[in-house]
């Protein structure tokens, strides 16, 4: 039932959030040049919101699957850098540059390395969590995107950021659902609490481990392993191995 509710609430959210954004991106190519500056910044914020709320719906309908165990995994062959990271890193580009934040994608894989058969959407929603995350807690300096093979010749993305950092009593929790460092109205970020819960849960339907090392202050760095992708000719001089700046 409550899946069912959750659905179908899903789809009374988006239906008038969908209509009020396309009518207020309607109205703004048609009024953007009659306005004065002030009021223009009115049609970001609107759009903002709206992308929020869509985005809050879909977590709890992804976390409602998970927990009832609806969720169908469906493996599918994909390059895990041209399929996956590239693409949300050309995504997250232009809130990154919006920020005056530099967004880098390194691969460090040989070629026929990044093939992989993973469920794809899961799979990216781990990546587009850590990467917005990166993107929300920093205030200046850069995202890195990182793909290379560990000393066990696994498969591995780092993401790495220059933001505020997480402190290490939170690090214990932060996988759990509804929980955020700075907690009631007066946050400084905004969030539901869900976006790494999912990203754990995310992590242990395609059997990958992920790891925090963070403090305060400092920047965090979240390593993906995966594990079940590894090969027996490990890359031991990095100067060799291919880079892509994005």
């Amino acid at each position: 039932m409550k899946a069912e509710f959750l659905t179908q609430m899903s789809h009374e959210f988006r239906t008038p959030i969908n209509s009020i954004l396309s009518y207020t991106q309607l109205l703004k190519s048609e009024v953007i040049d009659l306005i004065p500056d002030d009021l223009k910044f009115s049609f970001d914020m609107i759009n903002n919101g709206g992308r929020r709320l869509i985005r809050t719906v879909d977590m709890i309908l992804n976390m409602s699957e998970l927990q009832t165990g609806t969720y169908e995994v469906i493996p599918e062959k994909v390059d895990l850098v041209k399929g996956i990271l590239a693409p949300l890193v050309g995504e997250f580009k232009t809130t990154a540059e919006s920020k005056n934040l530099s967004i880098i994608l390194l691969n460090r894989l040989e070629e026929g390395q990044t093939g992989i058969t993973i469920d794809i959407y899961t799979s990216t929603q781990i990546f587009a969590n850590l990467i917005d995350n990166a993107i929300k807690y920093t205030i200046e300096g850069s995202i890195e995107i990182v793909a290379y093979q560990n000393s066990f010749g696994q498969i591995c993305v780092d993401v790495q950021d220059t933001g505020i950092g997480i402190s290490e009593k939170f690090q214990e929790t932060m996988f759990e659902p509804f929980t955020q460092e700075e907690q009631g109205y007066t946050r400084k970020f905004e969030g539901n609490g869900l976006g790494m819960a999912l990203v754990k849960e995310y992590c242990n339907l395609n059997d990958i481990d992920i790891k925090v090392k963070s403090k305060k202050d400092q920047g965090s760095l979240f390593t993906v392993t995966l594990k079940n992708y590894s090969s027996e000719k490990v890359i031991k001089n990095k100067s060799k191995a291919k880079e892509e700046l994005v």
